[in-house]
């Protein structure tokens, strides 16, 4: 029953990365205590969900730039199979997922003092990646040198200020986007984004909290629509 539940969360992990994605600006944050684990991001294309993807209880992986989905699928697998950031970061940097076209982001929660980035040669400027004890913030195509700093300067205030988890993410991302967002979206920031939470025992099927903003609209900031909705989401009975 728990390899059938494995290849289970494989199988639908992998449907979540059949479209190549792109990003601009992403984080990752584990809750050592609860285990609780969050990912999200905003980017000027019409879908960046799906850069990145939850293990609950293990872990978290964004991969953007060209987001090449096999990497990704290797980086689940095996921290599924409980090996360590080193080890998945290694594997995926394989030549045969084009590395350097890619930034990757690893924590896992048995090791959230080891956050790992690699950013490739060919990813677009401004461009970098900045860790933390269980955070991880990551940028390409980014208008301002700063935006990085600034998203982990908020995501670690709003730890300190004890927040929970989803508005950790969301101030990080509006960090983000008040510097300047995707440089290719001008004064609209962003046309996309997400923000995903699971808990430790969730079905990745059915996390705690799923929003999603796809670009429909040229006109509209991603990241404030991202707000809207979070902010909806508060306002249901149980959040």
């Amino acid at each position: 029953m728990k390899t059938l539940k494995l290849i289970g969360l494989t199988l639908f992990l992998l449907m979540l990365f059949v479209i190549n994605s792109y990003a601009t600006w992403s984080i990752i944050v584990i809750d050592p205590t609860t285990k609780k684990i969050g990912i999200a991001g905003a980017s000027c294309t019409y879908s960046v969900y799906g850069i990145g993807a939850i293990v609950p209880g293990k872990g978290a992986i964004l991969v953007q730039a060209m987001s090449n989905p096999l990497a990704r699928s290797k980086g689940v697998k095996m921290m599924m199979a409980d090996a360590s950031p080193e080890e998945i970061m290694a594997a995926m940097k394989d030549p045969m997922f084009d590395p350097e076209h890619q930034q990757y982001a690893i924590i896992c929660v048995n090791y959230p003092e080891r956050p790992l980035t690699y950013t490739g040669t060919g990813t677009t400027s401004e461009k970098g990646t900045l860790t933390a004890r269980g955070i991880s913030v990551q940028g390409n195509t980014l208008t301002n040198s700063g935006e990085l700093q600034a998203v982990l300067n908020a995501a670690i205030k709003a730890q300190h200020d004890d927040l929970p988890l989803e508005e950790i993410l969301m101030l990080a991302l509006e960090a983000g986007a008040k510097l300047g967002g995707d440089k290719r979206c001008g004064d609209t920031k962003a046309s996309s984004a997400f923000l995903t939470i699971c808990n430790p025992t969730d079905d990745p099927k059915n996390p705690f909290l799923n929003l999603i903003v796809y670009g429909t609209d040229d006109h509209v900031n991603a990241v404030e629509a991202l707000r809207l909705k979070l902010n909806n989401w508060k306002k249901m009975p149980g959040n």
